[in-house]
């Protein structure tokens, strides 16, 4: 093993795993010099997701090293390989002098977290037709204003009017417009500069199918992140003070792919205009150092997501999701409580649990008495019993999977 430039050259040969799927340990990720990878995954969780080779200048085990998580895939040599070993504390020096590079692998990561959310999307809704961007604006505030909703409504309808004056629901939009018209409120307060933003609970940033020119840093409080799949809001995430997003839309140039809405008052956002983005990734290698971490984050939590859609069972799913959470949060399994800084109404939402399922769903969870709903938090007596509780439900859908198999090979 040599060092160039502060970074590790390994040799792995042919036939050798460089990482395997699963593993929780590894700080660093690959940069391929000589040979060729071959990627796998134990389970094929999005269509195309499948076996690949890659070689020289391609990266390897970026994302869980860049999130701090488990491998989410393995990497075997398929000849003599030779790696530059980059530990993730490296990466800020790694891109300082290379705006090309980070801006190369931020855009894949924003193309990788579209198609994820593209393939949750498939799973979670029963619908199989092919949405456009003005469709999922409009049914975005119809849910609004079902939900009675209104200042949401007025400002999903006020975007679409603005957005696609010549759209299908151009007409329909604006006549909502009129009969909300006494919900027309500013989305948000100036800051103490011209950049930062203030929303109180509830407030949109932005929604689902509006074109989008700017990221967003959250500098207080927190945000969510939702989608509206069958009539039920389905929340894909809770982000909090540090945290970024918008960015796909910024990078992209292509519609918001989900809404973001404030979680509580007195939420605090700068906002990132295009124009900035650009000066910031020449000469703010910090900050797109973490931007980088929470895409890697993101994708991580989506594979995990993707694979607790697939659980059939609400229950299960509720299980496997608090699981997934205490992992993101690097809870592990011991006799201690734990405090979920969301309530059971996000849960339900994080768990894609349909309206009609939730009553005898939160009947079953509280039979097993491990849970306590509390206000806007959600108290857990006992952590293991829950990855107990998580473990069996995926255990139960794999003997589903697979005997299912068995009898379609009959």
């Amino acid at each position: 093993m040599s060092d160039v430039t502060g970074f590790s050259i390994l040799n792995f040969k042919k036939d050798m795993y460089i990482l395997i799927e699963g593993k929780h340990d590894e700080k660093r990720f690959f940069i391929i010099r000589e040979g060729h990878v071959k990627i796998t995954k134990q389970v094929s969780l999005v269509k195309n997701d499948t076996d690949s080779v890659i070689g020289p200048g391609d990266f390897i085990g970026i994302v869980p090293a860049m999130a701090q998580r488990s491998q989410i895939e393995s990497a075997q040599a398929i000849t003599d390989v030779a790696v530059l070993a980059v530990h993730y504390t490296q990466f800020e020096g790694l891109i300082q002098n290379n705006t090309t590079i980070a801006m190369k692998i931020i855009q894949q990561f924003s193309r990788r977290i579209r198609y994820l959310n593209n393939a949750l999307t498939g799973i979670t809704s029963s619908s199989a037709a092919v949405e456009t961007d003005t469709d999922v604006l409009f049914k975005t505030g119809e849910y609004y204003l079902k939900s009675k909703m209104n200042q949401q409504a007025y400002y999903v309808f006020k975007r679409y009017v603005e957005c696609y004056p010549d759209g299908k629901f151009a007409r329909q939009a604006a006549g909502c417009l009129e009969t909300l018209k006494a919900f027309n409120e500013a989305p948000f307060k100036t800051g103490s500069d011209d950049f930062l933003r203030v929303y109180n609970k509830n407030k949109l940033v932005f929604a689902d199918g509006e074109p989008g020119q700017s990221l967003y840093i959250i500098q207080k409080g927190s945000v969510r992140i939702t989608k509206i799949l069958d009539g039920n809001e389905i929340i894909l995430a809770i982000l909090k003070q540090g945290d970024i997003f918008g960015e796909m839309a910024l990078l992209e140039n292509k519609p918001r792919s989900a809404s973001a809405i404030a979680q509580e008052d007195g939420t605090v956002l700068m906002e990132v205009l295009k124009m900035n983005f650009e000066l910031i990734a020449k000469t703010k290698p910090t900050i797109i150092n973490r931007l980088t971490q929470m895409l890697s984050e993101r994708i991580w939590f989506s594979y995990k997501q993707l694979a607790n859609a697939l659980i059939k069972d609400p229950l299960g799913r509720i299980y496997d999701y608090m699981t997934i959470i205490f992992e993101k949060n690097n809870v592990k399994p011991s006799p201690t409580s734990f405090v979920f800084d969301f309530g059971l109404d996000e849960l339900l939402k994080m768990a894609a649990v349909p309206a009609e399922q939730q009553k005898p769903v939160l009947a079953k969870l509280f039979n097993d008495k491990v849970i306590k709903p509390e206000k806007d938090k959600l108290f857990i007596n006992h952590v293991d019993e829950i990855f107990k509780l998580g473990d069996y439900h995926k255990r139960m859908h794999r003997r589903e999977v697979a005997q299912g198999r068995n009898n379609a090979q009959r």
